[in-house]
């Protein structure tokens, strides 16, 4: 009998952020595998990557209305909806409900979700409703934002952390967070993959002296605004600096005006979100990626930011924070530059040393591209979690 299809569980999909997603179901269906993906929201009118069209997965998207909840319902864990209405409760119990319908018919009896949110809360409920498994991939906010408090939160967060059959994280720092506040978890660190046929080193013919690359949702999280006001500082000690930054956002209004605040619309171009392929092929304009990531009031943080593994794949030293899982990422001084979070001038001071030496730049740029082989390889990694998926209990073996 054939193997019955790898089934995700998201909140929107596709999604143009969620690159990682769609290359991992891509690497599955390469390896053989069907796969099926339940979205629990229709996605974005926003743009879409080329390689979309080469997804062969059915998506069903789950509506609003139904029935058949009453199983999920008897089962539920009243602190898997914390914070939430009685009206959200009912919805996210019917999407479970029609998830668990169509699993059954499918012959399908595991379920992974990405990120630890409402697409697990999901996907637990219909994992019991077929008598069935799940697992999921924990990220970021996910894991750290506070939504109602931290006792409730963290409540919350154990029942799905011990029911899993296993939970991917995509750090070490993700990992030991996630066992501190459940040692019986099953945890497994597996970092997100990259597919490093399509990211190669890039040609230094196409390199632009102090061009720096920054990509990344524009919100808090990410340290833009401390991006602008570094790139103020090198302007202000004549250190020749051109910054791309890639994305869009609720702080784009915000950081435009800070630009023009701080005088540096000639130095910093805001180029919007780009597919893969525009985005590879910007990268090859530049001497360095960064990303400066902090730590907001909320608690949330980047677990491991997948545009610097791209840009280590490229060849590109990268320039991040201490802040999770950055110094897994770059190796200071080898591959590019660690700073404190939220420190303009240690920022600074981080890009202007890895600009001011070209030759020393590449050096660090293909320490990236060696360590992103060993550690970040898409088809490697993504078959790990296929193993997993596929025989759940292995992961008792490799859980770290």
């Amino acid at each position: 009998m054939p193997d019955a299809p790898i089934a995700y569980v998201l909140k929107r999909f596709p999604r143009f952020s969620e690159t990682f997603i769609l290359n991992e179901l891509l690497a599955h269906e390469a390896a053989g595998a069907k796969t099926r993906v339940y979205s629990l929201l229709a996605p974005p009118e926003e743009p879409r990557h080329a390689r979309l069209a080469d997804l062969k997965a059915e998506v069903m998207i789950l509506k609003e209305h139904g029935s058949g909840a009453d199983g999920v319902v008897q089962s539920a864990d009243a602190a898997l909806f914390s914070g939430k209405s009685p009206q959200e409760i009912d919805a996210l119990q019917r999407k479970a409900a029609a998830i668990a319908a169509d699993a059954r018919t499918r012959g399908i009896s595991h379920l992974h979700a990405h990120f630890g949110s409402d697409t697990t809360t999901v996907a637990c409920l219909a994992a019991r409703a077929i008598g069935g498994t799940y697992s999921f991939t924990a990220h970021a906010k996910d894991i750290y934002h506070t939504y109602v408090s931290p006792e409730a939160d963290a409540e919350m967060r154990c029942v799905k952390l011990r029911e899993a059959a296993f939970v991917a994280t995509v750090s070490d720092y993700n990992a030991r967070h996630l066992s501190d506040l459940c040692p019986e978890a099953r945890i497994t660190r597996l970092y997100n993959g990259i597919d490093l046929a399509a990211f190669q080193p890039v040609d230094q013919a196409t390199q632009q002296h102090g061009q720096l690359i920054a990509v990344g949702r524009m919100v808090a999280k990410k340290g833009f605004d401390v991006l602008l006001d570094a790139c103020a500082l090198l302007k202000a000690r004549n250190v020749p600096v051109s910054l791309s930054l890639v994305g869009s956002g609720p702080l784009d209004e915000t950081l435009r005006a800070k630009r023009a605040a701080l005088g540096l619309e000639h130095v910093v171009s805001m180029d919007g979100p780009l597919p893969q392929e525009a985005l590879i092929q910007k990268m090859g304009t530049a001497q360095a990626a960064v990303l400066p990531c902090v730590v907001t009031e909320s608690g949330d943080r980047d677990g491991l930011p997948t545009v610097l593994l791209e840009a280590m794949a490229r060849g590109l030293p990268v320039v991040t924070t201490t802040v999770s899982g950055g110094p897994e990422i770059v190796k200071d001084g080898l591959t590019g530059r660690l700073c404190a979070p939220g420190d303009a001038t240690s920022l600074a001071d981080a890009l202007e040393d890895v600009l001011a030496v070209p030759d020393r730049a590449r050096l660090m740029g293909q320490a990236g591209r060696r360590r992103a082989e060993d550690l970040f390889d898409l088809t490697t990694n993504a078959g790990r979690l296929r193993k997993l998926i596929r025989d759940p209990a292995r992961a008792t073996q490799e859980a770290a």
